[in-house]
């Protein structure tokens, strides 16, 4: 399979924190969902990756390239607002028209208007949430192959991530596009994503295709004995509260099977995050 984005070994430190040798791989024409918690790593992946900070050590391929012309290529949303906050819409069309050669005016206007965006509204005169639809307005209008979004849906309310999403997924019907999308709206994720990666801790814990993850693993409630019993080599990670333990496991469908007097529910991405940053690992 085709990489658009290929990681090797990076590692990058500020004082305490490290993202530790870390390995990826962003299959071409696929979209990737990037989780963990706040201080994993996942903003300072992204930056090493679009060349905004250079890693400690490793390799980074773009498009088969480490070369830094290829970052054209790259459309890239970060959680805030890039524009100047005196620019209008049509400023910024104007602006991204001449450094971009393969600027598509129309295509931006066209997703200004589904966004609701006036081209005469001024960046200040934005919520948080439209100005981040006007960053993601130009990075897809600029002929990028690959988009990475970082927390690109924070501040949007639930009907505008439903227009976004689909706006995701029209752009993703062109087998030339790839994304990297990082949020903490795990939701957004499972809706749209094909692979799902989880930093924790400055390391890749989980790496896998998003439909097997959620069908694959599960959660069992009870007494400690009772989830106990399972098995150490069945749970990933288990979580003990005040009255009850909750355990994270591998393969649901084996655990129910091997005890089919269990309650077995899915896990949801967020019930996987939790567990593996609050629980104990197993």
């Amino acid at each position: 399979m085709e990489n658009a984005v290929e990681v090797r070994g990076l590692r990058k430190s500020y004082g305490d924190y490290e993202i530790k040798g870390l390995d990826l791989d962003i299959p071409a024409g696929y979209i990737v969902g990037l989780i963990g918690e706040n201080g994993a790593g996942k903003t300072t992946l992204i930056k090493c990756i679009t060349g905004a900070n250079r890693c400690d050590s490793g390799i980074i391929k773009v498009f088969g390239s480490s070369d830094r012309t290829v970052l054209g290529k790259i459309g890239v949303v970060f959680d805030e607002c890039c524009f100047h906050k005196m620019m209008s819409g049509k400023q910024i069309g104007d602006l991204m028209a001449d450094l971009y050669p393969e600027w598509d005016q129309s295509r931006y206007e066209l997703l200004m208007e589904k966004f609701g965006i006036s081209l005469d509204k001024k960046v200040h005169e934005l919520s948080r949430g439209m100005s981040m639809k006007i960053q993601v307005a130009v990075e897809l209008s600029h002929g990028a192959d690959l988009v990475i979004l970082d927390e690109a849906t924070a501040g949007m309310d639930p009907a505008s991530r439903d227009e976004f999403l689909d706006i995701v997924m029209e752009y993703m019907q062109d087998d030339r596009h790839s994304m990297l999308m990082s949020s903490h709206i795990t939701s957004d994720l499972e809706r749209v994503a094909d692979y799902i990666v989880f930093l924790h801790g400055g390391r890749i814990i989980m790496s896998e295709p998003k439909d097997e993850i959620l069908d694959r693993y599960g959660v069992v409630k009870g007494g400690e004995a009772q989830v106990l019993a399972i098995g150490r080599e069945n749970i990933a990670s288990l979580r003990r509260e005040s009255y009850s333990v909750s355990a994270l496991v591998r393969d649901r469908h084996a655990v129910k099977e091997a005890f089919p007097e269990l309650t077995v529910d899915t896990a949801s991405l967020d019930d996987i995050m939790v567990l593996i940053v609050r629980g104990d690992a197993a």
